[in-house]
């Protein structure tokens, strides 16, 4: 049985044992992982061509910086200063020693006593960051802390799912509604944009009452993680994911092109007015 929630103590120790997007992702997928990662970039790199966001020469912060995924897809894409932020010790020495150009500094973006030296950037992102904020003061606290990272006019990229109905709240996870987040996003100053979903398929349908034929979708889904998991777990057999995953991304590539609407993660393009 889990015991209370505590975000540091919950991501150090689980940080700990391994510092890499299995770790960060789901766990028990093993392989899986690395697809639902290029799904999430390739989402990233439609929305940014959508809106005609340049980002190169850009400063961005990335709160929630974990393994450190994300620094190589902002470094190909010209962003010129990266600065990480984890509520994890673990995670910014590992880091600060693998990419010594960039800083990265311990906080926790939930607290009120969150500062950051009074510097703003560009681009702030918070990638499946504040649905692991389960209590509502901390999340109040963090986007309005997102707000304070941001210049004006600049661009804050949250990911969660959005929808109607709320998911959780469970031991590390709290989907909140879109509503909810409207109206964080109003009391902080961010305008939202766009919102371009990442997964179909791929993943859990968070918001399956969303779409149309939703409570299928949700177990056909369900089902198939279930088998995931398994290949995953059996180490002859655990390669056999990187076919799995590559097929599901395709499909996921199909579905959005009929669908647009997703039942899972999208990201969030806010801007500060």
């Amino acid at each position: 049985m889990e015991g209370l929630y505590d975000p540091k103590t919950y991501w150090e120790k689980r940080l700990s044992k391994r510092l890499d997007i299995t770790s960060v992702g789901h766990l028990g997928l093993g392989y899986y992982n690395h697809w639902l990662y290029k799904a999430r970039f390739r989402a990233m790199y439609r929305a940014l061509e959508k809106l005609r966001i340049d980002v190169s020469g850009k400063s961005l912060i990335d709160i929630g910086v974990g393994s450190g995924a994300w620094i190589p897809f902002w470094e190909k894409c010209g962003v010129s200063k990266i600065v990480g932020n984890d509520i994890t010790s673990v995670s910014v020495s590992a880091l600060q020693k693998k990419y010594r150009q960039f800083e990265f500094l311990e906080g926790d973006i939930g607290s009120e006593l969150f500062d950051f030296r009074k510097e703003a950037f560009d681009i702030v992102t918070a990638f499946d960051v504040l649905f692991h904020i389960t209590d509502d003061k901390s999340f109040h606290n963090a986007v309005f802390n997102l707000s304070k990272l941001a210049k004006d006019d600049a661009w804050v990229l949250i990911t969660d799912s959005f929808g109607s109905s709320s998911y959780g709240p469970f031991h590390h996870e709290y989907h909140r509604t879109y509503e909810h987040y409207l109206n964080e996003l109003k009391h902080a100053g961010l305008q939202p944009i766009h919102l371009e979903p990442i997964f179909f398929a791929m993943t859990t349908a968070l918001n399956a009452s969303d779409i149309k034929f939703g409570m299928f979708f949700s177990k056909f889904v369900e089902v198939m993680l279930r088998i995931i998991a398994l290949i995953a777990s059996t180490r002859y057999f655990a390669g056999l994911n990187h076919l799995v995953g590559h097929f599901f991304y395709v499909l996921d590539s199909v579905l959005y092109r009929v669908m647009q609407r997703g039942p899972s993660l999208k990201i969030l393009f806010a801007s500060k007015r």
